[in-house]
């Protein structure tokens, strides 16, 4: 599934089903790679209300796309209850903190077509 960003890029999210579990692979840009690794598992919650996520992180040096990795990852695991992998890699050339808002929001929004 994708999502236009802006000047012509896209963000595409491709999910895979590996029984109860997922697999997320976020990219878009001009050069798709492979910044951002995040694992999340769904576990009880501590306070012993609804369901919550252990996460782990690996990232490339340099590389910031975290934050959409964990929110894909962290979200899934939690709304299916299971162990969610998102990988991410977004490259687009001079951005600046509003287009990064940006992203972050086209993301949220990619997320929730998924769902």
């Amino acid at each position: 599934m994708t999502v236009e960003l802006f000047d012509g890029y896209i963000l595409t999210c491709d999910v895979i089903q590996m029984g109860r579990d997922y697999t997320l692979a976020v990219y878009g840009g001009s050069c798709p790679h492979i910044g951002s690794t995040v694992l999340s598992v769904a576990r009880p919650s501590l306070t012993g209300e609804g369901v919550s996520v252990t996460t782990s992180v690996l990232s490339c040096m340099g590389h910031k796309e975290e934050a959409v990795a964990r929110l894909f990852a962290e979200t899934f695991a939690r709304e299916k209850a299971c162990t969610a992998v998102c990988t991410c890699g977004i490259h687009i050339d001079a951005l600046t903190p509003d287009k990064i808002k940006l992203i972050h929001e086209k993301s949220r929004q990619l997320l929730r077509k998924l769902l």
